[in-house]
């Protein structure tokens, strides 16, 4: 059976144009208790706020609605039912129609018939992704009052993209479930009763209209100063920014996109309500804890369940027969999902795997390693609970089959999660996964430079077996890397490793290149013997005479270290580590850390 059945609402958004609208678009879910909510939100909402706003309410697909009318005695801006495509307008209000589903385009709603899914509500979904994908940073998502989890999915959408999300504190909604269910996922800016929201959109757009950052560049580049002189301020607080950020999380984000770093940072801005690099920079000195929100963002990876049908659908009917084939009981079929963010796409392929294991006589095992930079997301995929939502990504015989139903939540089965090692690890840092059959690394290339991108290329093909396959995202190729990997299926993103003589293969070193080197040493001709050193002496005293020490290259990672150092480190459970940072005893971490960024940033000694 195809991943996916019959077609989904998941898909809804990868035909969607970016939009041309200058102002916000506000979309405000709502069900049970969600009228009155809405009617206090309009009422304290201002003239000339400058956004449009787009009500997705619950309706009886049976009965007239007359929200609107009941809407427009609430405010002055008009109110329209929506049963046709429409273009929006800024200080407009639209309704969604009994029976219909709406979901954005460019800067138009359409209209589509309402598509129930087992009984559960996801038009507030659909249309967060929909706007999210239109509206990108102008979008504000809203939940209000509710039952059920419709909108806890979207609005992970809409943070993706650089959008604001809030949610009414759910000790005033009249049903707290919808909000509740946008809050637990950890993915909502702001949690407030809902007569304080129109004065924080106010807030909100105002600031966004005042934000200045400098130019992204060609958006391929790594961070680096690349700007006029006119901007050398702004360049200076974001390298500013990124070293603190690095020194205080252990995190290093100059490998990625100038743009996608850029875009990130410029959400933390306007949530703070800061408008220039130089501000955030003071911001986060003064405010240690927002280095756990800008983290949080920079690692935002959102995905769902059978992410790209049609992929996921080529995924099970061409590659994985081929994983399986000539393998007996008592071989292992062996999958890494990299960046796996909150598990979905984890379980989402070890379904396909185990639906195929249950059809051969003698199956071999099935071991999916999945991994990710976030430990809050690997938390989270370990839980294997996901809202009820997810009804609108997965078709009615999965959810029975690999599902159990808790309340408005779904848990994926034990069967499934005892199939997976979930374990947090740096792709840019840490050792690859070895002997595998299949990678799935999906939508985390596009957002690094391109000269990493090729070095994570050539770690996959060295942790493939030969003729192993890799599955990239929708927006991602491998073809710049020609000489690792072939297209097996171009137009989904699936390629097959090239086989290669071990010598050509990769030696892990990826994010730890020093940023430059000493002068090597002439090589002597003829030279055999080694020669005396004074230094090496001298070095060799120190050593032993002098107090513990480290040399650590630009990321913290060990380079050298004396014989006495060694006390003040420690070796966990997990992949081995050299960063300093990880190994040094955790009561001393917080002043080595302020030390090493110090160091970096002074030319005195610390």
């Amino acid at each position: 059976m195809p991943p996916s059945g019959s077609p989904q609402p998941e898909d809804v958004e990868s035909s969607v144009t970016p939009s041309h609208l200058r102002f916000p678009v506000v979309g405000l879910g709502a069900s049970a208790g969600g009228l009155q909510a809405l009617l206090q939100f309009f009422e304290n909402m201002p003239k000339g706020n400058g956004m449009a706003f787009v009500v997705i309410l619950h309706l009886s697909p049976k009965h007239q609605s007359s929200a609107d009318n009941v809407l427009q005695r609430s405010t002055h801006m008009p109110v329209i039912q929506v049963t046709e495509r429409m273009p929006l307008q800024a200080e407009h209000v639209y309704v969604i129609a009994p029976n219909q589903q709406l979901s954005m385009d460019d800067g138009s709603l359409s209209v589509s018939e309402l598509k129930r899914t087992a009984g559960h509500h996801v038009a507030i979904d659909v249309f967060f992704r929909t706007l999210a994908a239109a509206h990108r940073e102008r979008a504000f998502a809203v939940v209000l009052s509710g039952t059920g989890s419709d909108g806890a999915v979207g609005i992970e959408r809409i943070k993706e993209q650089g959008g604001v999300t809030l949610a009414q504190e759910p000790a005033e909604a009249e049903h707290e479930g919808m909000p509740q269910a946008a809050v637990d996922t950890g993915m909502i800016d702001f949690v407030l009763p809902v007569a304080d929201m129109p004065a924080k959109l106010v807030a909100l757009w105002e600031n966004a209209r005042q934000i200045h950052l400098p130019p992204t560049g060609d958006g391929d580049g790594a961070i680096g100063p690349v700007l006029p002189e006119e901007a050398i301020d702004d360049e200076e607080a974001l390298q500013h920014v990124i070293a603190m950020l690095c020194a205080h999380t252990g995190h290093d984000f100059r490998h990625y996109k100038r743009a996608t770093v850029l875009r990130r940072i410029e959400r933390r801005l306007q949530v703070k309500g800061v408008t220039t690099l130089p501000d955030y920079a003071t911001l986060l000195e003064r405010e240690p804890g927002e280095f756990k929100a800008l983290l949080g963002d920079m690692l935002i990876g959102v995905t769902n369940f059978f992410r790209d049908r049609e992929a996921f659908e080529a995924l099970e009917r061409e590659v994985i027969p081929e994983l399986f084939r000539d393998r007996a009981r008592g071989e292992q079929v062996r999958v890494w999902i990299a960046a796996c963010a909150t598990g979905q796409e984890a379980y989402s392929v070890t379904m396909l795997l185990a639906d195929q294991a249950a059809r051969q006589e003698r199956a071999p095992e099935i071991q999916v390693f999945a991994s990710d930079i976030d430990e809050h997301a690997i938390s989270a995929a370990r839980a294997g609970v996901y809202p009820a939502s997810i009804v609108m990504d997965v078709p009615s015989t999965r959810l029975r089959q690999f599902f159990t139903k808790e309340d408005e939540r779904y848990r994926i089965r034990k069967t499934i999660r005892d199939r997976i090692l979930f374990a947090s690890h740096n792709l840019l840092r840490d050792p690859p996964f070895s002997k595998l059959d299949m990678i799935s690394c999906r939508n985390l290339l596009i957002y690094l430079n391109r000269e990493v991108q090729l070095r994570v290329m050539e770690m996959f093909h060295s942790a493939l077996k030969p003729d192993g396959f890799l599955f990239l995202g929708s927006s991602e190729s491998a073809d710049a890397a020609a000489e690792f990997f072939v297209p097996f299926d171009k137009k989904n993103r699936i390629y097959r490793a090239r086989p290669l003589s071990r010598a050509a293969r990769y030696v892990p070193a990826l994010a730890h290149a020093p940023a430059s080197r000493l002068p090597e040493h002439a090589h002597v001709s003829g030279a055999v013997r080694r020669q005396f050193s004074y230094a090496e002496v001298h070095q060799r005293a120190l050593s032993k005479f002098a107090p513990p020490s480290l040399v650590v290259d630009r990321e913290s990672n060990i380079v050298h270290m004396s014989d006495s150092a060694g006390r003040f480190l420690r070796h966990v459970g997990g992949e081995p580590s050299r960063n300093a940072l990880a190994l040094v005893l955790p009561e001393l971490r917080l002043e080595l850390r302020t030390a090493l960024y110090q160091a970096q940033q002074a030319t005195t000694s610390v």
